[in-house]
């Protein structure tokens, strides 16, 4: 661990000045007012709109309908924006239903990827100021739970508990408790629900007292139900607790067992933490145990957390630093080093004052981004050597970048672009026509898209373009532009992305592509320069060899002379393409094409790896894939194609295999390829097992947390089954899949215990992919979550993985697992 990690690990400033204006201002955001708001359909409607009180999800009234609407939930929210800057305001601009006048008070809301918006006109600035501000903050809030996970997990139970408070009186009775637990996703006999019910209520005042549970004695609840057996096992292993009472096998563990060493304490400095505090009366505080056993503890106020108060459930400072450096591989780190996490972690104060971590302090430490499965060092800075030609890198490339749905129809967006270029896409594609009025155009040709601007695309471009990564963009234009529109496009490039646009090489005379550094902040376009039949081979010969390209009489020179190092050459053969072509000829192959040459005999499949030394090649989707289906790009990878483009709106296995890949190396968007694929290795064949790095690799499913129903919807009456599939992707014999048994009517903590041995023979292009599903009886499983991540970004040792919903974003829900690599 370096410095960096160090010091983003035990920071403890967690609540800055600039978060409590934040807070301040998302409160103001639940009282209601009134926006205008405008529809596709070219209608208005005049709504009330306020944050409800879990600050989860946007609601609004209608004039006609009293009950609150959901318009859009916060982890859903892409970005706010103000003024009028999507389709839909443009369309009412250009039916001039609304004047310039009124920019001021005009904002949208951007989700689902960029692909909606909800556009909204407020009454006055201060308004709009105010939601742009306490949105923004919000959506900032929601992100940053991969460094404060326990945060989102609060909020989380705030929301259940409002949801579950039906008659809104701060209170829980037993029937509301039945229907909260569904929410939480676990179902459990009557006898244990009153025996948890009875333990969290100690109130004893009156009756009504007695049925029911306040906001604290819910959390004491909460906090029963979703023990973490695992753990505690965890905790007695390391402190020397050899009793039988913790020997239970996980499977078979029973909540009910550990009921009489559960007690709540407190953690005043935990500011992340929603915090419901009251006075402790009498009973509680006999109830109160300290750690030790012997005095009370130190507090007057009951925070989320509750800690596991038997005296052989904690970690001394030493046995935590046995832990970290067994199973954690934190070989050098110090007492003083954990002296410094117990301070940060650990929830009571008589915890920390004795510098001893419990089980809910481990749980908080594992939680944390830097004890969690992907490798934080790798995630959060660009550590590869990126001072290489640009052909030795794989590039995130989009396909059809334009498109927000299938291939035949739909809306074609700047949206879409945006979105790619926020997830670290540094290659996208327009397909470019002649427009009205000397217009260039963008949609796919020959289909029921919708067309844009090619104005509009690259002006959306300009602001996102080096958002996310430093490092080039490629604009692949596919295009069909006659001589005067060519000339317009160039003209556009030019006065929209000015010095950012590459127009003349680096150097001159050069053998050789620059390097992703050399090239930082570029905007590089990838096109033909000369008409197809002053090139070495006709394609029009064999129509599968690559993308479909104009054929104009003319290339105007103004837009010729803008594709400097990537111009799309014909593909005859590889000796053809080794002998003739240029390092700045870059080649197109359709996925039956480059396929094709993969299945070819050993050795002669080697040849498009050849082929990638010195030039850029692109695969792409081919024709049949009209639902925006992706190819599966482990395949391409492994024989070390630069740009595999994807349709980064089908949220599919390869889409997933594509952002795990790419948060390597910080996210930029560029990855060096392993060595194998850089020189004519002999022993590396992606269809051979005999490769010399290979790697014994054991995972031990443990347990899940807060696994989501399908869809995420809280108020589903259905308790999810969940199982885990564990799925490697690499070269042919790397590729394999396991699963977990089920265990049923459980998603809040369920426990599988499962280990996985695999034998991993290149693990530099090998990818790991956990799948959560939820089994059916009666039909297909369903997709609860994933996660993607790179084999060699793996840490070892006890690591939670933090999930993702298909389309990338965060979850709540993690899963606990126990990871051994060792070499062969």
């Amino acid at each position: 661990m370096n410095e960096i990690q160090w010091e983003r690990l035990i920071n403890t400033s967690d609540l800055q000045v600039s978060e409590i204006e934040g807070l301040n201002i998302a409160n103001q955001l639940k009282h209601r007012v009134t926006f205008i708001k405008f529809k596709s359909n070219g209608h208005t409607y005049s709504r009330i709109y306020y944050l409800a009180l879990s600050e989860d999800v946007i609601h609004y009234k209608g004039s006609r309908n009293k009950s609150k609407i959901e318009a859009c939930k916060i982890k859903d929210i892409d970005q706010v924006r103000a003024g009028f800057t999507t389709a839909i305001w443009k369309a009412y601009l250009n039916k001039r239903k609304i004047t310039r006048d009124e920019e001021n008070l005009a904002f949208s809301i951007l989700y689902d990827n960029n692909r909606h918006s909800l556009d909204l006109l407020a009454e006055t600035e201060e308004i709009r100021s105010q939601w742009i501000e306490g949105l923004t903050f919000l959506i900032r809030r929601y992100q940053s739970h991969m460094r404060t996970h326990h945060e989102i997990t609060n909020q989380w139970i705030w929301q259940v508990f409002s949801q579950a408070d039906r008659d809104q009186s701060g209170c829980l009775d037993r029937s509301e408790v039945h229907q909260l637990l569904v929410s939480l996703n676990i179902r459990l006999d009557e006898r244990s629900i009153d025996t948890y019910f009875n333990r969290a209520n100690t109130r004893t005042n009156n009756y009504e007292e007695l049925q029911h549970l306040d906001k604290d004695e819910f959390l004491t609840f909460y906090k029963i139900v979703s023990c973490r057996p695992e753990l505690i096992e965890l905790v007695c292993q390391f402190n020397g607790s050899t009793s039988q009472k913790k020997k239970k096998v996980l499977s078979d563990y029973n909540i009910l067992n550990n009921l009489a060493h559960l007690s709540p304490v407190a953690h005043p400095q935990d500011t992340s933490a929603i915090s419901f505090t009251k006075s402790v009366n009498k009973r509680r505080s006999s109830f109160i145990a300290c750690r030790r056993g012997s005095s009370l503890a130190k507090t007057e106020n009951l925070s989320t957390l509750c800690d596991v108060t038997d005296k052989n459930e904690y970690l001394s400072i030493e046995q935590l630093q046995d832990f970290l450096q067994k199973e954690q591989y934190l070989k050098s780190i110090s007492i003083a080093d954990c002296a410094k996490l117990i301070a940060k972690f650990e929830p009571s104060v008589e915890g920390r004052e004795s510098e001893e971590l419990s089980v809910d302090g481990l749980r908080l430490l594992l939680l944390h981004d830097e004890f969690c499965i992907m490798n934080p060092n790798k995630t959060s800075r660009v550590y590869h050597d990126m001072t290489r030609p640009i052909t030795d890198y794989f590039i995130a490339t989009s396909h059809n970048t334009y498109i927000r749905d299938t291939q035949i129809y739909g809306e074609c967006t700047p949206e879409t672009y945006i979105h790619a270029l926020r997830t670290g896409c540094r290659a996208v594609e327009m397909d470019c026509y002649d427009g009205y009025n000397m217009e260039p155009i963008v949609y796919h040709g020959k289909t029921l898209t919708t067309p844009i601007t090619f104005r509009e695309i690259i002006k959306a471009i300009k602001p996102e373009a080096f958002s996310v990564s430093p490092y080039p963009i490629f604009l692949n234009i596919e295009n069909h532009c006659t001589y005067e529109q060519q000339g317009i496009m160039a003209h556009l490039l030019k006065e929209v992305f000015q010095d950012h646009l590459l127009s003349k090489p680096l150097v001159e005379n050069f053998d050789k592509l620059p390097s992703p550094e050399d090239l930082k902040y570029k905007v590089l376009i990838r096109s033909r320069r000369y008409p197809k039949e002053k090139t070495a081979a006709d394609p029009k010969s064999d129509p599968s060899n690559d993308e479909t390209e104009p054929n104009p009489k003319d290339y105007h020179p103004e837009f010729s002379n803008l594709i400097i190092y990537s111009e799309i050459v014909s593909f005859k053969d590889i000796t053809h393409s080794l002998c003739t072509q240029k390092c700045f000829h870059s080649i197109s192959l359709k996925e039956s094409k480059a396929d094709a040459l993969i299945d070819a005999r050993v050795p002669d499949n080697l040849d498009l790896v050849r082929l990638t030394h010195h030039r850029l090649v692109r695969v792409y989707p081919g024709t049949k894939r009209q639902n925006s289906s992706n190819i599966d790009p482990v395949d391409y990878w492994n024989y070390g194609v630069q740009m595999v483009a994807l349709n980064y709106q089908s949220n599919d296995n390869a889409m997933h295999q594509q952002h795990g890949l790419f948060s390597d190396n910080g996210g930029c968007g560029y990855l060096l390829k392993p060595s194998c694929l850089l020189s004519d290795d002999p022993l590396f064949d992606p269809k051979a097992t005999n490769y010399k790095k290979g790697k014994y690799l054991q995972i031990r499913i443990i347990s899940g947390q807060h696994l989501p129903k399908e869809h995420g919807s809280i108020k589903d009456k259905d308790i999810v089954n969940p199982f885990v599939e564990v799925i490697t992707y690499g070269i042919r014999h790397d590729s394999t899949e396991h699963r977990t048994r089920t265990v049923h009517n459980n998603g809040l903590n369920p426990i599988w215990d499962h280990k996985i041995d695999l034998d991993i023979y290149c693990p530099e292009l090998c990818l790991v992919l956990f799948k959560v599903r939820d089994e059916d009886r009666c039909g297909a499983s369903k997709f609860l979550g994933q996660a993607c991540i790179p084999f060699t970004a793996i840490q070892l040792g006890y690591r939670h993985i933090k999930l993702k919903e298909k389309n990338g974003d965060y979850m709540c829900g993690t899963l606990f697992v126990h990871v051994k690599i060792e070499d062969f």
